[in-house]
């Protein structure tokens, strides 16, 4: 490749121009018609199907009996919170438990049992807290 000052930049082979119809390889074929595959049918709600989904719902009977048991699981870890600080020790784990039981909060749909678990999980994020705070410490 030569510059030269009054000429711009110029290629050592000169460019070929194509003619527009002329690209070589290359072929659309516009008369070939494509089948698409058809969906597939959807199939109806069966008697099965909405009894297992029924099944799978956690009715208000069931949410509350479960946070029931996890109100006294809370209760008995902050029991044993309460040993264990009257002996100068803690268990190592408890933390994770005060910060599980606390994370597993639902409502139950009955207000004086949901105010009940609300104080229970102040409680336990308190200790939980202050738990962590002593583990800085040391």
């Amino acid at each position: 490749m030569k510059i030269e000052g009054s000429r711009g930049v110029s290629s050592a082979t000169g460019a070929k121009r194509a003619s527009p119809g002329a690209a070589s390889g290359f072929t659309p074929a516009l008369d070939e018609t494509h089948q698409v595959a058809g969906a597939a049918p959807v199939r109806e709600v069966t008697p099965l199907d909405a009894l297992l989904a029924l099944q799978g719902e956690d009715g208000p009977a069931q949410r509350r009996a479960r946070q029931l048991r996890r109100g006294k699981d809370a209760l008995d870890a902050l029991d044993t919170l309460a040993r264990g600080l009257v002996f100068g020790r803690a268990p190592i784990g408890l933390k994770h438990e005060l910060e599980t039981l606390c994370a597993a909060s639902e409502l139950t749909a009955d207000a004086g049992l949901d105010a009940v678990l609300r104080e229970i999980d102040i409680r336990l994020a308190v200790e939980a807290a202050k738990l962590e705070r002593l583990a800085a410490r040391a």
